[in-house]
This record gives structure tokens, C-alpha cells and sequence, in this order.
């Protein structure tokens, strides 16, 4: 993949809002057949023309867009159609692999990764093969997923209210509104909904909502 061999370097586009996660990439990728650019780039706006044909990888921190980032991976997608894209965090969801990966993501790589592994998990990528943390491969495996979702918290009639307005994407005040409660109840409820659902922010909770929230009311 280096230029000795003939080949042109992967120009890759880190999205994120750290600039340290930037020069990270650059550091690691330095002298491995990757060329970093060099300018912050915080969203999908903004991104130079490449030459037609070359190489490109998206690297996506899922930490910094974790409201929005299935629409950022299909922007990207949309602007350079046959460029790879990794999704870089700390934690991946299963519910949020399955979409972002419907979206055009090609890998997800987490940020705890040894250096030499994140360099080999890009260098897979961009040869086609499909990346995914070791605990979301077992988990589709064995054919556990719909069993974890069973096994957690039941969701309350009210829980599962509030989560259809979530679906939806409706803000806290409009479901308080719907509901006839005050804001701050609509609050506590959603919290008790991220725990039993086992994700971490309102979006998730959607996207789980979505692939097993049937199940887990059919079984209450």
C-alpha cells in the first residue's frame, strides 16, 4: 500500500472535534501507505476533491457525533462513493452497528486498540474485509442478541409510551406534552429506559427500539 510499491497512498479523512485524535492518526499512520490530511474537519462539509481513483478512507470518531453519526457515515458515503469507512469508539452498540452498517460503514474499531492493530484493521478495510469488535462478532454468533434484549429490564407501560414518542425523534417537551406530564418526569422515565435498554443516549435507545422493542413487550 506505499508509494515504494507503486501504489498510490489511502488519503484519509479523520472526522472528529479532537484535534488530538487527528494527530493520533497521523502519528500512527506515518510511513505505512497512509496519507492523513492535515486540516481539522468536524463534519462531512468541507472535504477536498481527490484525485479520480485514489484510495480513501474515512475515519469517523463515534464519540464526538454520537447524535448523528449513521447520517455523517451515509454523507461521507455520498460524497466519495467508493471510499471505505471506519467508525472509531469507545463502546459499539450492536443495534448501532447493525444501522451504520446498512449506511456504509466498512468497519469499527475501538479506541482502546494497540496501535499495530488499528494500522492492520485499516489496512483490512481498504482490502475489503469487514472489521467488528470481537464482542459484537460473538454476540451474532451465538445468536445471543435477542436473548440479552429479553433478559434485560421490562419496560413499564409508561417506559414504552415514551419510548414509541423516542422513536420518533420528538423532543422532551413535546412528550410531556402528549403524555400530560412535566419535563423532568419525562426525564427520569427516559433514563430508566437507557438502563434497561443497555445503551447510552436517546438515539440508541431509538435504534434498539426499533430491532427489539417489539420482542421485549410481546414477552412482558
Amino acid at each position: 500500500m506505499s508509494d515504494d510499491e507503486g501504489v498510490a497512498p489511502v488519503v484519509v479523512f479523520p472526522i472528529c472535534t479532537s484535534p488530538l485524535l487527528r494527530l493520533g492518526l497521523e502519528k500512527i499512520l506515518a510511513d505505512v501507505g497512509f496519507a492523513v490530511h492535515r486540516e481539522m474537519i468536524d463534519d462531512h462539509t468541507g472535504l477536498p476533491e481527490v484525485p479520480a481513483g485514489a484510495p480513501v478512507l474515512f475515519i469517523i470518531d463515534g464519540n464526538s457525533f454520537a447524535e448523528g453519526v449513521v447520517d455523517l457515515i451515509r454523507k461521507a458515503k455520498a460524497h466519495i462513493p467508493k471510499a471505505k469507512i471506519v467508525l472509531l469508539a469507545d463502546h459499539f452498540d450492536s443495534a448501532l452497528v447493525s444501522v451504520a452498517w446498512k449506511a456504509g460503514a466498512d468497519g469499527f474499531c475501538l479506541s482502546t486498540y494497540p496501535h499495530d492493530v488499528l494500522v492492520t484493521s485499516f489496512e483490512l478495510v481498504m482490502l475489503g474485509e469487514a472489521i467488528l469488535p470481537s464482542d459484537i462478532v460473538l454476540t451474532i454468533a451465538t445468536g445471543r442478541e435477542e436473548m440479552l434484549d429479553l433478559q434485560r429490564g421490562k419496560l413499564s407501560n409508561r417506559e414504552a409510551e415514551i419510548l414509541g414518542f423516542l422513536k420518533e425523534g420528538a423532543p422532551n417537551k413535546v412528550i410531556a406534552r402528549n403524555l400530560n406530564l412535566s419535563e423532568a418526569t419525562v426525564k427520569v422515565h427516559i433514563k430508566a429506559i437507557l438502563k434497561k435498554a443497555g445503551v447510552r443516549n436517546r438515539t440508541q435507545a431509538a435504534l434498539w427500539a426499533r430491532r427489539y422493542a417489539a420482542v421485549n413487550l410481546e414477552a412482558s
